[in-house]
């Protein structure tokens, strides 16, 4: 019996002991930072208050017997009071922010953190926590550049719990409007894309649509700025219009340049969206740019393109304290394409032949033929139409070299297929060429290269010397003087003959 006594009271003693140890190995947990931000982020964990950790009959995580953590430094507690007095009065998850806000906003308040480094769209862990309610901040000065953002404060009462980053970022795209001079109506009509093609001389049309990030509402300022670059193949127009939901905005913006700048960098500022006044910005509105640019003779032809990129940057920390802070997005991309058409002028042997003129026609949406460019007759023989969109064309030899005869008028069509819903638009096609040095045909009889690389349609066109018809005048005197002599001859033999009969008789 005293042994079975024994037995069972150290029994007893070995469950109380493990019991003491599973309690132990319970008392510290897990806390799980999520990024889901597209920049690596490195994160700053302070313990501000500590306690007994339970749950209540909701299955919620409750700290009590709450004391200060050891985030918080002697001066934080001393300027704080009473950790228990001061958790009675977070009630609300504005609360909670507004108790963040103070603690990193307050002078020497926040001990040195533990920290972790968490992947893009990744999550990583800290072990061994002890029980208690922690803040998580992204570490000062640590987002900046593409697509960065600071998460708002976060406050997680931890027994293995995850925190999620508050975060989001805007974005931004530029569209260009097409158009075919010989088929369509107005460009007004015509879809917004990410590439075109266009004549030299043609004014096009753009437009920038900016977004607001899905925590716009924890701003207290936002800032707000577009910048476009154009290639030197552009002329901007100093023509933009700002609009936020549709409400012009422009003359609460700043817009540089202000005069008509080839190759310019377009900029629009808006120091403050929150301070617009006639609109309300909400995180669903959209900002939109809208301008003009015309391409100029600077333009390059071929797949190079003639292209304009535009970013925007914008505020990207809530927090109070970082409203001077900024990312940007990536870079958005469109193209406006150009073509040139190249005639080389030879005679019958292939020899090149000076003087020779000629005036490109287009035909336009009515069919009527309109002048795009005359190049008179000279030493040249070579002869460049360049800048030309796509449509219906005609040649036509308006200064014919002395000797030949003028060749029959060229009708054409100039094709191309490029990108138009993607971030790097390229051109494919042109005029059915599938690489370079494809050949098609203008007409039965005249032949022509394409390269795609240069944009170039180029046409050997050959001239045909004047015949050369035989001169009756030579042999004709000749004739006339030998029938000529023979009357002469044939009235003095006649002659003679009458005499001798009037002398017989």
């Amino acid at each position: 019996m005293k042994r079975t006594t024994k037995l069972l009271t150290a029994l007893c003693a070995f469950v109380l002991v493990m019991q003491a140890s599973l309690t132990a190995m319970a008392a510290t947990y897990t806390l799980t930072l999520n990024n889901t931000g597209a920049t690596q982020h490195t994160f700053e964990v302070y313990q501000i208050f500590t306690g007994d950790l339970s749950l209540n009959a909701s299955s919620q995580r409750v700290l009590s017997n709450i004391v200060w953590g050891s985030g918080v430094t002697a001066a934080g507690q001393a300027a704080m009071g009473s950790a228990a007095d001061k958790a009675e009065t977070i009630l609300t998850e504005a609360d909670a922010s507004a108790f963040a806000n103070a603690l990193v906003g307050g002078t020497g308040y926040l001990a040195a953190p533990l920290t972790q480094v968490v992947a893009a769209g990744s999550a990583a862990t800290i072990t061994g926590l002890d029980p208690g309610y922690y803040l998580i901040k992204d570490l000062d000065a640590s987002q900046s550049g593409e697509s960065s953002a600071y998460t708002a404060y976060m406050l997680e009462v931890v027994g293995d719990a995850t925190a999620t980053t508050k975060l989001s970022t805007p974005t931004v795209t530029k569209k260009v409007q097409d158009i075919n001079n010989t088929g369509d109506g107005d460009i007004s009509d015509n879809p917004w894309q990410d590439s075109a093609d266009h004549d030299i001389g043609d004014t096009i049309p753009y437009q920038i649509t900016g977004t607001l990030p899905s925590n716009f509402a924890d701003y207290a300022t936002y800032y707000y700025q577009f910048s476009d670059t154009m290639s030197a193949g552009l002329t901007y127009q100093a023509d933009a219009r700002v609009f936020v939901d549709g409400t012009d905005v422009t003359s609460q913006v700043v817009l540089s340049p202000t005069v008509v700048t080839p190759g310019a960098t377009l900029t629009v500022t808006i120091p403050d969206l929150k301070a617009l006044t006639g609109v309300t910005p909400t995180a669903a509105s959209t900002v939109t740019v809208s301008y003009t640019a015309v391409l100029n003779s600077s333009a390059v032809t071929g797949s190079a393109g003639n292209a304009n990129t535009v970013y925007l940057t914008y505020s990207n920390n809530p927090n109070p304290g970082g409203g001077g802070e900024t990312g940007t997005t990536p870079t958005d991309k469109n193209v406006v394409f150009t073509y040139q058409f190249v005639v080389n002028k030879v005679d019958e042997s292939n020899t090149p032949l000076p003087n020779a003129g000629f005036t490109l026609y287009k035909k336009d949406a009515s069919g009527t033929w309109q002048v795009v460019e005359t190049i008179a007759a000279g030493a040249a023989t070579t002869f460049t139409f360049k800048g030309l969109d796509d449509g219906d064309y005609k040649l036509e030899e308006t200064e014919v070299p002395t000797g030949f005869n003028k060749i029959s008028d060229v009708e054409f069509s100039i094709s191309a297929t490029h990108d138009t819903t993607s971030p790097d638009p390229t051109l494919t096609n042109l005029n059915g060429a599938t690489a370079d040095g494809d050949t098609i045909n203008l007409t039965a009889t005249q032949q022509a290269t394409v390269s795609l690389s240069t944009g170039t349609i180029s046409v050997t066109i050959q001239n045909k010397a004047g015949s050369v018809l035989p001169s009756t005048g030579g042999i004709g005197t000749t004739i006339f003087y030998a029938v000529g002599g023979v009357l002469v001859v044939g009235a003095a033999v006649l002659l003679i003959v009458k005499r001798r009969m009037k002398a017989e008789e």
